[in-house]
């Protein structure tokens, strides 16, 4: 199985999604200042990886 599988391409789209729907939620909140920066950052390290991930397929495919 290559690295580039739907199933955890899924399930990183989910993770963004939900981290960063958390990251609006505590922005709207002005929860702390620790809640905003977990939320965001792992929104930020979800869309890496897929962006890395997608980089990854295009070479593969080349």
């Amino acid at each position: 199985m290559t690295g580039t599988s739907p199933t955890r391409t899924a399930a990183l789209w989910t993770l963004a999604a939900l981290a960063a729907t958390a990251n609006l939620v505590t922005s709207l909140a002005h929860a702390g200042l620790a809640a905003n920066l977990t939320t965001g950052l792992i929104t930020l390290a979800a869309l890496t990886a897929l962006g890395a991930r997608h980089q990854r397929g295009r070479r593969e495919r080349a």
